[in-house]
């Protein structure tokens, strides 16, 4: 099967993070035989990013992505042209439409037409692929990733109504997770929108041996950029912990604009010597955080997955993580402990409870149950039946 996969993000040289989730999902499925290519709408920071490694004299409208060490059997096209401001759809809408279409014929002119588009987001890939679908006839499968419904922030003119015509011309319509398929439902005029999750690389994030205690090791794994992840509750539940469990230390895996906050309320707290600020990493350093924690703590207030409370679920390594959207799909009491969100003496307790209870966490069950939901296997044959279904 040809799947053309449209991202509205997709992961960058200088940002190999940003939208990871989906390349995943396509090297998964060129990894299952299926000839896959990767349409992605215009984003700012990543003209940018070609302006400053190619001038502008190597800008166009779709450049073809050479960087990636897959090119050559996975092709990534890069649209520029057609990005405005997103808090402005009605103009929007249209450019993405105009410069989808033409980078989707230059797409086709070498590789030649899918079978079926694959879209990440209806803003704006979804949207895009619903347009496609139109004007040239292909299906349209839609995932759908975004917190922005289970935050309210479908609010801008015209969103809602490009949100219900582009659930409505994408059939089937999956979510990450049951909370954000309840969220979107008022978009889809009756219609079902079924749960798929992310995909989790159960080879590369395997067991190891537990680490040796003393000390403790919480780790909390995310971006510094987005204050729905909780730093604040998760610095101020640690303290807590702190004084009933000496021991007890906190690592940090992440960076971005609100380091400087996070910096400030462990001096604060008194939590200097420990709180450990590791940094952002790649894949590798993720889960050598992991394998080196007792537990791997999520503070969110929205989640609509929570990939890496499954990455360490994979690992064999228990959870803390607030009732958030996406944890209670798959955390499960052997795994680990669901505590409400915002609350700092709960989440104190949860934390509390892991080292009191270490020993009752069912590594084995955590890892299986990750590995029949959310592995490559897994998902590989809920995706190649919705691309049937489409097809069809």
């Amino acid at each position: 099967m040809h799947v053309l996969v449209v991202a509205s993000y997709y992961p960058t040289a200088e940002n190999p993070v940003t939208g990871i989730f989906i390349e995943t999902q396509a090297l998964m499925l060129h990894r299952a035989g299926h000839r896959v290519g990767v349409l992605v709408t215009p984003r700012l920071a990543a003209t940018r990013e070609t302006i400053r490694r190619d001038g502008l004299a190597g800008l166009k409208a779709v450049t073809r992505e050479t960087y990636f060490p897959y090119d050559a059997d996975m092709p990534v096209y890069r649209m520029h042209w057609g990005w405005f401001p997103r808090p402005l759809p009605p103009i929007v809408a249209p450019l993405t439409a105009s410069a989808g279409a033409a980078a989707y014929r230059q797409y086709v002119k070498s590789h030649g037409a899918p079978d079926v588009l694959f879209a990440h987001n209806v803003f704006y890939a979804g949207f895009l692929a619903a347009r496609l679908k139109r004007q040239f006839g292909v299906p349209a499968v839609l995932l759908e990733h975004s917190s922005s419904y289970r935050e309210g922030r479908v609010i801008f003119p015209g969103q809602g109504r490009i949100a219900r015509a582009t659930f409505a011309a994408c059939d089937p319509v999956m979510g990450v997770s049951t909370a954000l398929a309840r969220s979107i439902a008022p978009y889809l005029n009756g219609k079902t929108c079924t749960t798929l999750g992310n995909l989790v690389d159960t080879d590369f994030f395997a067991p190891t041996d537990p680490p040796p205690r003393p000390p403790v090791v919480f780790s909390w794994i995310a971006m510094f950029t987005q204050r729905v992840k909780r730093p604040d509750v998760l610095l101020k539940a640690f303290a807590r912990v702190a004084e009933a469990a000496p021991d007890a230390r906190l690592h940090l895996r992440g960076d971005g604009f609100m380091r400087g906050e996070i910096e400030s309320q462990i001096a604060a707290l008194g939590l200097g010597d420990r709180v450990t600020l590791l940094g952002a990493s790649d894949l590798a350093g993720v889960r050598d955080t992991i394998r080196a924690s007792h537990a791997v703590i999520s503070s969110s207030d929205i989640e609509t997955f929570g990939l890496t409370l499954a990455e360490a679920m994979a690992c064999g390594v228990p959870v803390v993580a607030t009732r958030s959207g996406g944890p209670e799909d798959f955390v499960t009491p052997d795994a680990g402990i669901l505590t409400p969100p915002g609350d700092p003496e709960a989440l104190a307790e949860s934390m509390l409870r892991i080292i009191r209870d270490y020993g009752r966490f069912d590594r084995t069950a955590a890892r299986n149950l990750i590995v029949e939901r959310f592995s490559e296997r897994a998902l590989i044959v809920r995706l190649e039946a919705a691309f049937q279904a489409a097809i069809q």
